[in-house]
């Protein structure tokens, strides 16, 4: 009788919350053939593809390296490219160089790319708009919501309500992946907190980015990406952008952008370009440098306009030595101590020379500017003997050059 009940409710629920709840129990174990059963736009190759170059170095001590740390690590592709040329390109099983693969919120980077267009075109007059100046909907809703400025979301610290739980079935971030009408889902968002407080991921935050951008350019945001950036950096293989239904054809933004993975390294060889592309600039050198500095990284606590930086830690002798240079910082770092049984150390969590874009499942496009280098890792939930996450074996392997 218990368990009769315990079914009902939850035949209750699913009914309630709709058919999105079933789908993403369904898929709650991306596999690669998800992708040929989800709808979604396509994205077409260039006339004109940009290749990277093939270093006539040989490698073989990377190779070796690498061939050894990946085995087993569940990873499906990872590029090494420096000077644009490719030191390192692997592929595993069936996977091979067009094979379009999910790079979850590697896609908020592209968005956050196509915002810093929209800007430099004057679509968007500043970043420090209210976002009702171009969803209305949500003033109308809740007046607060005129607080939360564009840079709000682009930095993640608009202070709205939003579940990002993946475990949970019901939560607002797997409505947004799994419902038939993003946009409807979209503008129910609660208002939260004061804006400009604490970072606080919700990828909601991308998708209403989204709703600006289509808003500033009257255009369909894949549409948008097809002329200022995707065929502009010579994209090789035909890739797709998961959309809510065939009806609406509304982009699911803040993830689901599935592409061959020397293409994602395109968006890191901009970067690198300082926003230019065979003589053209698709984006801005501020912008640019905006995101790689170090400075901004660490006053940001490692994550500026949709981009992630690791971070390493500075160790000092004592805790006199350590406040001291807290307090001379003027980006107040943090300040940690690890402490065992022989003695405390004192140390500051200080940001890299280096950001990386990075999506669920330890996707991961690493890129460092000074050095002109770029790694992809593309694949499921990251396994390793040494390092716990993929971005930190990255990290680690970009400084060996």
């Amino acid at each position: 009788m218990k368990l009769t009940r315990i079914i009902l409710v939850l035949v209750i629920l699913f009914s309630l919350q709709g058919c999105y709840a079933t789908r993403a129990y369904k898929y709650r174990k991306f596999e690669l053939s998800t992708l040929d059963k989800l709808d979604a736009t396509m994205l077409p190759a260039s006339d004109q593809p940009y290749r990277f170059l093939h270093g006539t170095a040989k490698h073989e001590r990377l190779k070796w390296y690498l061939d050894t740390n990946l085995e087993n690590s569940r990873t499906y592709a990872f590029l090494v490219i420096r000077n644009d040329s490719i030191l390192y390109e692997k592929y595993y099983g069936t996977i091979g160089q067009s094979t379009k693969l999910p790079s979850f919120s590697v896609a908020k980077s592209f968005v956050s790319t196509l915002i810093g267009i929209a800007f430099e075109e004057g679509k968007i007059k500043s970043l420090h708009e209210p976002i009702t100046d171009y969803i209305p909907e949500l003033a109308r809703r809740d007046q607060r919501f005129a607080k939360i400025t564009i840079q709000h979301l682009l930095d993640m610290r608009s202070g709205v309500d939003s579940d990002e739980g993946y475990e949970n079935p019901f939560s607002d971030v797997l409505k947004m992946g799994f419902t038939k009408n993003i946009r409807s889902k979209t503008l129910k968002v609660k208002y939260g907190k004061e804006p400009g407080g604490d970072f606080e991921y919700r990828s909601v935050n991308t998708q209403l980015l989204a709703m600006i951008l289509e808003k500033a350019t009257g255009r369909p945001i894949q549409d948008y990406m097809k002329e200022k950036l995707w065929l502009p950096l010579g994209i090789q293989y035909e890739a797709s952008w998961n959309i809510d239904s065939r009806k609406r054809q509304q982009v699911r933004a803040f993830s689901c952008l599935n592409a061959a993975a020397l293409d994602y390294a395109k968006l890191g060889q901009l970067i690198i370009n300082e926003g230019t592309w065979n003589g053209r600039q698709i984006i801005s050198r501020d912008w640019v440098r905006k995101i790689t500095s170090t400075d901004t990284l660490n006053k940001y606590g490692g994550y500026k306009d949709q981009w992630w930086s690791n971070y390493s830690r500075l160790y000092f002798a004592d805790s006199s030595e350590a406040y001291s240079a807290a307090i001379a910082n003027p980006f107040k770092p943090q300040l940690a101590m690890m402490t065992n049984k022989d003695s405390t150390k004192f140390y500051q969590i200080m940001y890299r020379d280096a950001i990386h874009a990075d999506g669920l499942l330890e996707q991961v496009v690493y890129v460092n500017k000074e050095k002109k280098l770029i790694i992809v890792r593309l694949g499921h939930d990251w396994e390793h003997k040494e390092y716990s996450s993929a971005d930190n074996f990255i990290y680690s392997l970009g400084t060996k050059f």
